[in-house]
């Protein structure tokens, strides 16, 4: 009996662990955002770092939706939390026409909202952009 009761238990909480991973993955990859142009003047930032990966020439690496997804999980996985965008995205084809590069700049804005009070939403806190 004490075994089910562990084991209910130790369900709910992996449950509860997983819930909270895929709020903190939608509320990471919902903020960064990727645009091919540059940001409005007057929205002061500072540029953390480049990003460029090649792939193979196909229809889902020109795709624009992939290429978005792509370089917001190299954008988190590289800067984490200080990554708020990647601007001047970039998707190029080679000139042997057989390798797609896509080039971004992943950004910082100056008056971010705490990413780590935006994480913690889930256990009931509200939180408001500086």
């Amino acid at each position: 009996m004490t075994f089910c009761a562990c084991s209910a238990l130790m369900a709910g909480r992996n449950a509860e662990e997983k819930k909270r991973a895929e709020t903190v993955y939608v509320m990471d990859h919902a903020h960064v955002f990727v645009t091919p142009g540059d940001i409005p003047k007057g929205k002061p930032y500072k540029v953390l770092g480049e990003l460029k990966y090649s792939a193979p020439f196909s229809v889902d690496a020109i795709d624009s939706a992939k290429v978005e997804v792509k370089l917001k999980a190299m954008a988190i996985e590289q800067y984490h939390d200080d990554a708020d965008a990647v601007i001047k995205e970039n998707t190029d084809v080679d000139s042997s026409g057989e390798t797609v590069i896509v080039t971004g700049e992943v950004i910082q804005f100056e008056t971010s909202a705490d990413r780590e009070l935006m994480h913690k939403m889930w256990e009931g806190l509200i939180v408001s952009p500086k």
